[in-house]
Parts: C-alpha cells; sequence; structure tokens
C-alpha cells in the first residue's frame, strides 16, 4: 500500500465521517417524506412557501452581513496599524485582541450583558444583538487581516512610494488591493457563523429578531426533519455562494494590485 494513501487515510475516513455522511442525510431527508409520499420535492415547496422561514432568512442574511460589514470596518484598521507602523508590541495587542475568545462564548456573552445593564442599557434587541456580534467575532476579522497584512512585500509599498504615489494612492493602489484575501477570509469566517447563530439570537435578540439558527433549531426539535434539511441545504448554498463570489473578487484584487 502506498504510504501517501496509507497517511491520508484518517483524514479520509475523518471527511467520509464528518463531512460525506451528513450531506448524504440532509440531502435524503430533503427528498424524501413519508407525509408526501417517498422522493418528492414537497419539502422545498413548504419552504418556500412559508412566509415565516423566507421571513427569518431574510432577516439573519441582512442583519449577518450589517454586522460582518461593522467588525470589518473596526477590524481592519487595527490590523493596518499594527502591522504597517512597525510597532514593537503588535503580538502582544494582537494576544489582547484574541484573549476574550480563549473563553467561553457563554460567559462573554453574560459578561456583555452585565455591561448593558450597568450602562443603563437594554439587554435584547436589535442594536443588543448587533454589537454583541461585533465583540464576540472582532478577533476573528482580525486575524486573518493581520497575517495578510504583515504578509505584504515592503518593496510594493516603496516602489509606489518611489513612483511618486501618496499615503493615499499607496493605500488604495498596492495595500488594499493586496490585502483582500484577507477580507474574503475574515468575511467568511464572520458571516457564516452570524447568519447561522441560535444562541446569541436568542440571548440578545428576544422574540423580535430571532434568526436563521433558531429555525433550524425549531425545524429539528419538533421533528419537522425535512423541512430542516431543506434549510439547511438552503445555508449551505447561500455559505458556498458567497465563497466563490469573494475568492473571485480576491483574485480581480491580487491582479489590480500595484500601481500599474
Amino acid at each position: 500500500m502506498n504510504k501517501r494513501y496509507m497517511f491520508a487515510a484518517p483524514f479520509i475516513i475523518f471527511m467520509l465521517m464528518m463531512v460525506v455522511f451528513p450531506l448524504v442525510l440532509l440531502f435524503w431527508y430533503a427528498f424524501t417524506s413519508d407525509y408526501y409520499g417517498g422522493f418528492t420535492f414537497g419539502n422545498f415547496g413548504a419552504v418556500f412557501g412559508d412566509g415565516v422561514s423566507m421571513r427569518v432568512l431574510g432577516r439573519s442574511i441582512w442583519i449577518a452581513l450589517l454586522a460582518t460589514g461593522i467588525t470589518l470596518a473596526i477590524a481592519y484598521p487595527i490590523a493596518y496599524g499594527l502591522t504597517m507602523t512597525g510597532f514593537k508590541k503588535r503580538t502582544t495587542i494582537l494576544l489582547l485582541f484574541t484573549l476574550p475568545m480563549w473563553t467561553n462564548l457563554l460567559l462573554r456573552s453574560i459578561a456583555i450583558r452585565n455591561l448593558y445593564m450597568l450602562l443603563g442599557i437594554s439587554t435584547t434587541g436589535f442594536f443588543p444583538l448587533l454589537i454583541s456580534f461585533v465583540i464576540n467575532f472582532l478577533p476573528l476579522a482580525i486575524l486573518p487581516l493581520f497575517v495578510v497584512l504583515g504578509n505584504i512585500d515592503k518593496k510594493h509599498i516603496e516602489a509606489s512610494q518611489d513612483l511618486g504615489a501618496g499615503p493615499l494612492t499607496v493605500f488604495r493602489k498596492t495595500v488594499f488591493p493586496l490585502s483582500i484575501p484577507g477580507l474574503v477570509a475574515s468575511f467568511i469566517l464572520i458571516f457564516s457563523p452570524i447568519v447561522s447563530t441560535y444562541f446569541l439570537s436568542h440571548f440578545f435578540g428576544g422574540n423580535d429578531y430571532l434568526m436563521f439558527g433558531w429555525l433550524l433549531n425549531r425545524m429539528f426539535i419538533f421533528g419537522n426533519i425535512g423541512h430542516g434539511a431543506v434549510l439547511s441545504l438552503l445555508l449551505l448554498a447561500l455559505v458556498g455562494i458567497s465563497v466563490l463570489v469573494l475568492n473571485r473578487f480576491s483574485k480581480v484584487g491580487n491582479k489590480r494590485g500595484g500601481l500599474w
């Protein structure tokens, strides 16, 4: 037996058990139903015809896009400042940003809720939910940006400056295009868990801002497995399309990097 296949066997077994088999089950339950009788598209028709499911999905996408945009808008200047200014203690500062991720999500959420109470603001609603997303996922946004910005060859920046480009032009035509892969990675790391979150939306959103993860949980708990499988496939398709589109932008950004 080839040694390469022997070393790859644990990974292959893991992928088959944890990725392929669950996907096969999702497709099986999505296209079969005792209620509709054998193979059917009835689950898809019921989900797309259900105003509640589509409304929750639309709300989840909108909130996730908004929270992701705000998080990236905060994370990018932080990562840029740590990597481009020659700050000596940047690794220590990065560690301080990621330190909250070492604690449990429940503990972080309780701390954020207590902070809301100390400030005298509501603990549930749209803005508390949005702020909780930003606080919890900010470290995940900073890390990929920090790595990508830190790996940009300073010769590209020096060449742009030698050609007479000012700081804004250097950033717009050299640094930012080369940092797009980091933005793409950060977007994927943040958007996917936010749009499917269950606990945070239930803890901070209340009954008015329950999101897609809550709907999935409700479907499977109450035994509506077929509809839950359809919603799961819909979420997978949404994330997959997002990855493909963002990878396309990443490749275009890399090709356009530099002044010329």
